[in-house]
């Protein structure tokens, strides 16, 4: 038997990149992300121009790779590309 995690996805765009940020259901932070609305959307896109150097001539593997690195040793968020 295998354990079978469900997100929460969260898509939005921004500088023209389509993201999507993934919550785990099991998160104890959901009901509050639930009740943000658009500010954790915002909350994405400010942590994006923080911690992402993306120029017009980054490419689609140098934001993977950026994406990965944030992300490593995450279990319950993730920020991915939508549609990757």
């Amino acid at each position: 038997m295998t354990n079978t995690i469900q997100f929460n996805l969260y898509p939005f765009t921004h500088k023209g990149i389509k993201f999507v940020s993934r919550i785990s259901q099991e998160s104890r932070f959901l009901p509050q992300i639930m009740m943000m609305g658009e500010a954790f959307i915002d909350m994405n896109k400010g942590a994006i121009d923080e911690l992402l150097s993306i120029t017009p001539n980054t490419t689609n593997a140098e934001l993977r790779g950026m994406l990965a690195e944030i992300n490593a040793g995450g279990t319950e968020m993730f920020l991915e590309l939508d549609g990757e």
